[in-house]
């Protein structure tokens, strides 16, 4: 079956994440190591990682086109979370090196030239320019450890602008 196009996306974005390396000029290294979905962690999961997810609230300003208005534009909000080992004295400096290891991988999507065509085209928009109207990366927010996690984290809100015709939601269908 083929995936609808959101998750389509989300598995672009993930293995664009996943590429946070050591080999590609990181001081983190990803691979294997960015979820979907997932809220939960535990003491044995493997530290820096990432979690993709979707903001529990939907873009209430749609724009509607087409016959019985079946075609839309919105802005599909995801939450990047990221976590980290802490450090004793500072336990929050790692998840700010992350959250910005995180943001320059994620400009790759957007950036454009000088001679305005994107700067890295083989992923810009996550090569879905047919669905993908637009990326904003917002500002994130740090943590230190706290009830909800042992573990130093932040959050950053990532904008999708999406043309969606509802009656063909799937990729290569």
């Amino acid at each position: 079956m083929a995936d609808s196009r959101q998750l389509d996306i989300l598995k672009r974005l993930t293995a664009h994440l996943e590429g946070i390396s050591f080999d590609n000029g990181y001081e983190f290294d990803l691979a294997g190591r960015v979820f979907r979905g997932r809220m939960v962690y535990g003491a044995d999961d493997p530290v820096p990682m990432l979690s993709i997810l979707e903001h529990l609230q939907p873009d209430i300003q749609l724009s509607f086109a087409g016959h019985n208005n079946i075609a839309r534009q919105e802005t599909w909000v995801l939450l990047v979370q990221g976590w980290v080992e802490n450090q004793p004295d500072n336990p929050t400096d790692l998840a700010y090196q992350l959250k910005a290891s995180v943001e320059k991988r994620l400009s790759e999507l957007i950036v454009m030239g000088v001679d305005g065509n994107p700067v890295f085209p083989d992923v810009y928009l996550l090569g879905t320019e047919q669905t993908i109207t637009g990326i904003a990366v917002g500002p994130g927010v740090v943590s230190g450890p706290r009830e909800i996690s042992a573990m130093a984290f932040f959050y950053l809100p990532l904008g999708i602008g999406l043309a969606m015709d509802i009656s063909d939601p799937f990729v290569g269908v």
